[in-house]
């Protein structure tokens, strides 16, 4: 799900409006491209940033000179420029995508707003007759743009003949969003209005009234766009109740926000509530969900990601130990955890000892040397090291729950330093310490464990049967798609 934002000068409101966004409707993929003239190119974790700060993809100057008649305006013409940029987002998302503006705050899951099957989704807006002859439009501050139908019927989003302050065409003048909707009317086709009143709030004319006054308004609705009261209230409880976990196994799931997809979180919460069949306590450690408000049953420990770092080092698995060891500190006294991603939904009842039983994907980790993938250098250096030290390279990256003993490793990580040298761990904690055991073997057609949805087309019936006859279901970034997400939510009765 692509949502793209065109900022101008207004970091501070964009970054809000992005951690709204990734609270309400988390695994939202975020592009900002930056038209800024006086900041640098905004940065933010999670965040594509396309720059065009200094003119390298579109200059504005020669733009404009293209429109001698242009009437002035107090945003030196901010209305033709966004239009022309929302233009060129459609050569990066030939797809489609969510607009969202820079000065909105999300409120509500907007899940809905992504349909291929019309051409927009948002809120028509027409002017009252006092404010001049404006024409209806599509509001830019929340709509969902289908590029490939628009295409196909050759509507664009910038038109210099209808545009505000380029053109008077007549006696309308069009704003951001009119001639587009004016074209997907004519062609007669599909469109979904939605009150986008009831998923956004909107500051508006931010440059018009000023950075006070924004930051002002970000501080009046900032229980949209940060959970700080409410993640120490829940960390504080959490804390206190650390004693009662004696008998309980921990189960981790580290949480990126921006990387989630859709409810995975929710979903997967939901598969140890009702199939695990031991006492536990879900230890969320990462980013904030609301689903850690949930239950008792969940701990949440807030760990800010590690940053990108050099060649050879794969930083979520740095990222993992950073983890791990804010949730050793927590529950100094459990012996060990349950390690499980948050794309892993249990469908059937399982135990410890199907957790704990050692399971391995194909024979050995397949390597190539000469990728420049990260992920492929960083298993390319796991399995030099473990041919070095004369360990077994048999790939344990199941994506599905492991057990592992703290003691076991904390050793590897002071061996190896892996706080700041990246390896995959589950390949050297099971290759290392279990060298000489035989594994069970993957294989979607014949185990009762794992059925993975790792492409956009695939086998619907293996799926279907996986709530049968496998214990967990679990996808790629790829593999997130519709069906499956609708086969969770009924099965869950989310």
């Amino acid at each position: 799900m692509d949502v793209c934002i065109v900022n101008f000068n207004t970091p501070e409101l964009v970054r809000a409006a992005i951690i709204s966004l990734w609270r309400h409707t988390p695994g939202c993929n975020v592009t900002v491209f930056d038209n800024s003239d006086s900041m640098p190119p905004f940065s933010m974790e999670g965040v594509h940033t396309i720059d065009n700060t200094k003119g390298q993809i579109i200059d504005f100057d020669e733009f404009l000179s293209r429109y001698p008649n242009k009437v002035s305006t107090f945003n030196n013409w901010g209305s033709a420029k966004h239009c022309y940029t929302i233009q060129k987002l459609w050569d990066y998302f030939p797809d489609g995508f969510v607009l969202m503006d820079s000065d909105v705050l999300v409120k509500r899951d907007i899940s809905e707003f992504f349909d291929n099957n019309v051409a927009w989704v948002g809120t028509v807006y027409s002017n009252p007759e006092s404010a001049g002859t404006r024409t209806p439009r599509l509001l830019p501050f929340l709509c969902w743009i289908n590029v490939p139908m628009c295409r196909k019927y050759d509507i664009n989003y910038f038109d210099g003949t209808r545009n505000w302050k380029l053109y008077k065409y007549g006696n309308r003048w069009y704003d951001t969003g009119a001639s587009f909707y004016e074209d997907c009317q004519k062609a007669g086709l599909p469109t979904k209005p939605l009150d986008i009143d009831n998923y956004i709030i909107h500051f508006g004319n931010a440059h018009k009234r000023g950075k006070n006054a924004w930051m002002n308004w970000l501080e009046e609705h900032k229980e949209l766009y940060t959970m700080e009261k409410k993640i120490e209230k829940k960390t504080e409880k959490k804390t206190k109740s650390v004693q009662n976990l004696k008998d309980k196994y921990l189960v981790v799931i580290p949480f990126f926000a921006g990387g989630a997809q859709g409810r995975e979180i929710e979903y997967a919460v939901a598969g140890w509530r009702r199939h695990f069949k031991e006492p536990y306590q879900i230890v969320l450690v990462g980013d904030y969900h609301p689903v850690v408000d949930a239950g008792d049953d969940i701990t949440f420990i807030e760990c800010e990601r590690v940053p990108e770092q050099p060649e050879y080092n794969y930083r979520p698995h740095i990222d993992f130990v950073k983890k791990f060891k804010a949730v050793r500190k927590a529950f100094p006294n459990s012996k060990g955890f349950i390690f499980v991603a948050d794309d892993c939904y249990a469908v059937n009842d399982f135990d410890i000892y199907d957790v704990m039983l050692l399971k391995q994907n194909g024979d050995y980790i397949k390597v190539n040397g000469e990728s420049q993938i990260p992920w492929e250098k960083e298993k390319y250096k796991t399995v030099c090291l473990l041919k070095k030290e004369g360990y077994p390279y048999r790939n344990f990256t199941t994506h599905i729950p492991q057990w592992i003993e703290w003691d076991k490793l904390e050793a590897l990580w002071e061996k190896y330093d892996m706080e700041h040298n990246s390896y995959i761990f589950e390949d050297l904690y099971f290759n290392i310490y279990y060298p000489n055991r035989v594994p069970l073997q993957l294989n979607i057609d014949f185990d009762n464990f794992k059925c993975g949805v790792y492409r956009p087309n695939p086998r619907i019936p293996y799926i279907e049967r996986a709530f049968r006859h496998k214990i967990w279901i679990q996808n790629s970034v790829e593999g997130w798609i519709p069906i499956l997400d609708q086969m969770l939510a009924e099965y869950y009765g989310l």
